[in-house]
């Protein structure tokens, strides 16, 4: 029997599926959710940062598709950047130069992490697709999930890791490892992986943060945030989501004046 897609309603977004990025942008604040994606209001600034963060998943992910490290591809996508943004003062040659050597530094040190973390690790996918039907919602969460493998657990049994790359300076402080909407990201990808794979038991399902450190000292770049994700972290990320899509489909959008002291409209004609 040939699978039947299921048929999603668009949002007033323009789009008939959500991403955690924008459930977790809208639980910031709904008023700065409603300028981006429904008025579509944009006075984002290109950041170095960004463009980092993509060359280095763009290595890891080949890497774990080939076992094979190539830093050139996060330096091809680093130059296509920087080129990009000549004249900006934030995309300087010294700065392209410091950003290919703690890129170099970290890609270095992901092989040996992860078999010293992972005990006879074999990838499952890199960069996995999710599109899946959001209970009591016609419409799709969508995700991609860096790297999905599986490695042998402390008993012998088959453990799966759901692993989300994260690049950083020098590591997560505390305020940010115990954050829910932090770890939302990660409830949301297992719950909707394992709906794809009802073949693997949720229990062997681990998850985790690969935090890849700049400025770290040599053999301190890599580090595994493990976060445990059970059944009321997965119920309660799911409720947002829900929240969020009714919120959308009605209309409601508040200011949170809390989230207002990094927010690119701050001061601005669309939030006095």
């Amino acid at each position: 029997m040939q699978e039947v897609t299921p048929s999603f309603e668009v949002l007033p977004t323009g789009k008939p599926h959500v991403s955690f990025s924008e459930v977790k942008l809208w639980k910031e604040c709904s008023y700065r959710h409603n300028l981006i994606h429904i008025k579509k209001i944009d006075l984002s600034k290109p950041s170095p940062v960004l463009d980092f963060g993509t060359a280095v998943h763009a290595s890891c992910e080949h890497y774990l598709l080939t076992r094979e490290m190539k830093p050139e591809i996060a330096f091809e996508h680093m130059e296509k950047a920087w080129a990009k943004h000549a004249g900006n003062p934030d995309f300087s040659p010294a700065a392209l130069e410091k950003s290919k050597k703690e890129v170099e530094a970290i890609l270095s040190e992901v092989p040996k992490f992860l078999d010293e973390t992972f005990e006879e690790w074999e990838v499952v996918d890199a960069e996995h697709q999710l599109y899946e039907a959001v209970e009591n919602h016609p419409h799709a969460f969508k995700g991609f999930i860096d790297g999905v493998i599986k490695a042998k657990g402390k008993r012998g049994e088959t453990i799966y890791w759901i692993l989300d790359h994260k690049t950083t300076a020098r590591g997560w402080f505390r305020e940010k490892r115990s954050d829910d909407m932090v770890k939302a990201q990660l409830a949301l990808y297992k719950n909707y992986w394992c709906q794809k794979n009802p073949q693997v038991d949720m229990k062997n399902v681990r998850c985790g943060f690969v935090l890849l450190k700049k400025a770290a000292k040599p053999g301190d770049h890599c580090e595994l945030f493990s976060v445990s994700l059970g059944e009321v972290p997965i119920k309660r990320s799911l409720k947002v989501v829900s929240n969020m899509l009714t919120s959308v489909k009605r209309g409601i959008s508040l200011k949170n004046r809390d989230a207002c002291t990094w927010c690119e409209f701050k001061g601005t004609e669309h939030c006095t």
